[in-house]
């Protein structure tokens, strides 16, 4: 998530309260460290937002092929054996904060060319997470970030080709690519941008992947991106706009709690603030906030090995009421945390404290991740069709993934069931 972006979310998530140092300061501090280029590219790219068009006759055959039916990921290991993918996998999982399962398999799914140089789309499985990665990145000098998703979104999504990462070139660093899971229906994926061909993408072992050497000057910033899906029952358009995109609509348009019944005004993370020895130890790295009382690495929902770090400190710099939450965001295989920022610890006095969601990484999965305070107990996910998602609170943290173009809201209740906060998160701009 880009700064000014996450300083929109929080403004729109988070009550106004006096006394806030400028965000370029709050930025500023917590920069301490550079983010992998390759995921901070792709965070500009913005959350890709899909609406299937029909083309031509209605494949039903092939837009009753969900991301479901994956023959290439059946077993521990999807695609092909990919012995030296595997070792530099294992390396990296063993020199980063978080890791995946030890024994976890890689497969390579295909491979492209860019630039003279070769790459591989790799895939491997966490848990009920599929992930994608790219080896060796495509941008020099960084660390490619796992893209992973749950396979029950992939579901949700109720189509034949997924979106999982990308980025659009504008300008440096002049590279186009985008990839992700295609159903076993889908025999062909031909790419449009705008008006202009970009050529057929690469499918293999349920994957896809189109990447360009793309040196131009864009006259459109935020280009429309059209994926036309063939199998033998014939083919059907699905079109991505790229771009900001924000949550529309209203929680009396969707189903479950319309209106909040308790207002919260005063919150905290306890054990945090005490000082108790919960999840694994962590010492926290950055140099913001000066003093820090309390810090630790938990697990958001255990069914991913993604970790959230978080700190509780203080620093008189940093204006009036200069007690402060962190987050860091810990990913396996990365060696450090490629986001991570500080935000005054009354800001949960609401319930919540939620970053990294829109726009995400080009791809049709935005990640949220967040901090619930001691009167949040349980929070939901709604979406327009009635089914609910249940989202795992762990130590006050929580992490979860939503399609972004499906229209949901979260809800956050208290220990008496009454509800605290209500935000929408997707769904198509009305």
């Amino acid at each position: 998530m880009t700064d000014v972006r996450l300083e929109s979310a929080l403004a729109r998530l988070a009550p106004h309260v006096d006394d806030v140092p400028a965000w370029d300061d709050v930025v500023r501090r917590a920069r301490t460290g550079s983010r992998p280029p390759w995921k901070l590219a792709a965070v500009v790219v913005a959350v890709l937002v899909t609406g299937g068009l029909v083309a031509g006759a209605l494949a039903e055959g092939l837009l009753n092929g969900s991301l479901d039916r994956l023959s290439a990921w059946v077993g521990d290991q999807p695609g092909e054996p990919a012995p030296e993918q595997q070792a530099v996998f294992d390396r990296e999982n063993r020199a980063s904060y978080a890791h995946f399962p030890s024994g976890t398999r890689v497969g390579r799914l295909l491979n492209f060319e860019l630039r003279g140089r070769r790459h591989d789309l790799l895939g491997f499985r966490d848990g009920q997470n599929l992930c994608l990665r790219i080896l060796p990145s495509v941008f020099p000098h960084a660390t490619a970030v796992p893209e992973c998703v749950p396979q029950q979104q992939l579901v949700r999504l109720g189509k034949p080709v997924a979106i999982i990462g990308g980025y659009i070139g504008v300008g440096d660093p002049g590279v186009t690519i985008l990839y992700g899971l295609a159903a076993d229906t889908v025999q062909r994926i031909d790419v449009r941008m705008d008006d202009e061909v970009l050529g057929p993408a690469t499918v293999s072992n349920n994957a896809f992947l189109i990447a360009l050497a793309d040196d131009r000057d864009r006259t459109v910033e935020w280009p429309t991106v059209v994926l036309r899906a063939s199998g033998a029952n014939g083919s059907a358009d699905f079109q991505m706009r790229t771009g900001p995109m924000f949550p529309s609509g209203s929680p009396e348009d969707l189903p479950g709690p319309d209106h909040v019944e308790r207002v919260l005004d005063s919150g905290s993370i306890g054990w945090l603030e005490r000082g108790e020895p919960r999840g694994e130890p962590f010492r926290w790295p950055y140099g913001e906030p000066k003093r820090i009382i309390h810090s630790r690495m938990l697990t958001p929902d255990p069914e991913s090995s993604f970790r959230l770090a978080i700190a509780y400190g203080e620093d008189d710099d940093w204006r009036a009421n200069g007690r402060w939450y962190c987050l860091a965001w810990l990913w396996p295989l990365i060696p450090d945390s490629w986001s991570r920022g500080c935000a005054r610890a009354d800001t949960i006095d609401s319930g919540l404290m939620m970053e990294g969601a829109w726009p995400s990484a080009g791809q049709e999965f935005p990640h949220w991740v967040g901090l619930a305070s001691d009167q949040v107990a349980r929070i939901e996910i709604f979406y327009r069709d009635g089914s609910i998602q249940p989202v795992r609170l762990n130590n006050n943290v929580f992490s979860f993934y939503v399609a972004a173009d499906q229209e949901s809201k979260l809800v956050a209740y208290d220990q008496q069931g009454r509800v605290v906060r209500i935000m929408m998160l997707g769904g198509l701009e009305r």
